[in-house]
């Protein structure tokens, strides 16, 4: 299985709903990210369209750690011209409240996906277009690969995040 971060700087924290219910862009499309020095990447809308239909079997993980009971998972994914926006629930556990505290202030807003890939295509320049691939698991980072691109956008029941003004920017930047 491979990871991947992103970090939106959109982190939502929506004021309808239970307050354990985080959203945002969990893999942005379209956008080259070099992972590696053999390797830049690029995920294509419809990538993760099988999985859509099966969310709630995506685990919300802390820091891909596996060996670990998850915080949550997946209640909504759907494919948006910007990457793959997903919804999960944390849960009421120790470790759940200390993530959604971190993420109420401010110090925890990445997000990374776990994922297998199924199509790629790799261009004359080198880099692979991931086309189709299995979502694994959504996991809560200190710093994702895609910097501020893919990034905990609301929770539900709490103020806006510090840092969702300048992810919208950066978001509003690409779409130009």
């Amino acid at each position: 299985m491979e990871t991947r971060s992103f970090n939106d700087m959109d982190l939502e924290v929506r004021s309808a709903g239970d307050g354990r219910t985080i959203c945002g862009i969990l893999v942005p499309y379209n956008v080259e990210q070099r992972i590696h020095a053999s390797l830049t990447e690029v995920f294509r809308k419809g990538a993760f369209a099988d999985v859509i239909r099966a969310a709630h079997r995506v685990k919300l993980l802390s820091g891909h750690e596996t060996r670990k009971f998850p915080l949550g998972r997946a209640t909504m994914l759907r494919e948006e011209e910007n990457g793959l926006y997903g919804e999960l629930k944390i849960s009421k556990t120790r470790s759940g409240d200390e993530a959604l505290e971190l993420i109420r202030d401010g110090a925890l807003d990445q997000l990374s996906i776990g994922f297998q890939p199924l199509k790629d295509t790799r261009r004359k320049d080198g880099v692979v277009e991931r086309i189709k691939a299995h979502l694994a698991e959504v996991s809560l980072v200190t710093f994702g690969a895609y910097g501020d691109l893919a990034a905990v956008s609301a929770v539900r029941d709490i103020e806006e995040t510090p840092n969702m003004a300048a992810a919208r920017a950066i978001l509003e930047g690409l779409k130009k």
